[in-house]
């Protein structure tokens, strides 16, 4: 059987049979069984259904170039903190969307300090942490401010309320949490100028507490006062 291809819905009409001897150029038109237009559909939503997994696909692609680039976006290393190792490697965006390493530091000292809005105990350390930050701004030490799982808006917005002036992380998936194996909030982790873990401390901390931190990070107090000298 030799068949006319349908170009439009009139050509559905219109076959032609070879082998009854009809002439190929001469038309005779039926009305296309019920057959024929639900193969039609079918066909119409085969095409519809891959075109929607083309989709995905496309979206999915999209979303994971968020998290390569250069580099995952979380975690870099499937490593745990463990003190006189070189601590976890990740990398988050900061509140401007720009990307930000843990490595990027190498050479100072960083106080890395996981907080929340909602957190009550961290709203009483922040500016404490903000206090010491910038009592050492000349000694090599930068504070990461690792926010959980909220927004830039939200955090931004709580560091004005607090008056606040310290390099803000968002750890929105919470990855980087679970890479330090958080338990709670805040905890702060200190980290020396080779990149290795010194001190870590679950939970709020006074003054004191902190100031511990930092020397064992390799920055204390006549540190400082030699440095001021």
């Amino acid at each position: 059987m030799w068949v006319m291809k349908i170009t439009s819905a009139a050509d559905l009409g219109t076959w032609y049979d070879r082998s009854a001897g009809n002439d190929p150029m001469t038309t005779t038109t039926t009305t296309p069984d019920k057959r024929n237009w639900t193969d039609l559909l079918r066909r119409g939503y085969v095409r519809n259904a891959f075109g929607v997994l083309v989709l995905a696909a496309i979206l999915g692609g999209l979303l994971a170039l968020d998290r390569i680039g250069g580099g995952e976006l979380g975690p870099l290393d499937d490593r745990s903190p463990s003190v006189g190792e070189l601590a976890p490697q990740f990398e988050l965006r900061n509140v401007d969307g720009q990307v930000v390493q843990l490595s990027d530091f190498r050479g100072k000292v960083v106080w890395i300090n996981f907080w929340a809005t909602w957190c009550g105990p961290c709203r009483r350390e922040l500016p404490d942490i903000a206090r010491l930050a910038a009592e050492f701004s000349d000694d090599d030490l930068v504070v990461l401010a690792v926010n959980q799982e909220q927004s830039a808006a939200v955090a931004r917005d709580f560091w004005e309320e607090l008056g606040l002036d310290l390099p803000i992380l968002l750890d929105s998936s919470r990855e980087v949490s679970a890479q330090y194996r958080l338990r709670g909030l805040p905890d702060n982790f200190f980290i020396d100028r080779e990149g290795v873990l010194q001190s870590f401390q679950l939970g709020f901390l006074v003054e004191e507490q902190m100031r511990e931190g930092l020397a064992a990070a390799g920055l204390s107090q006549n540190d400082h006062v030699a440095v001021e000298r």
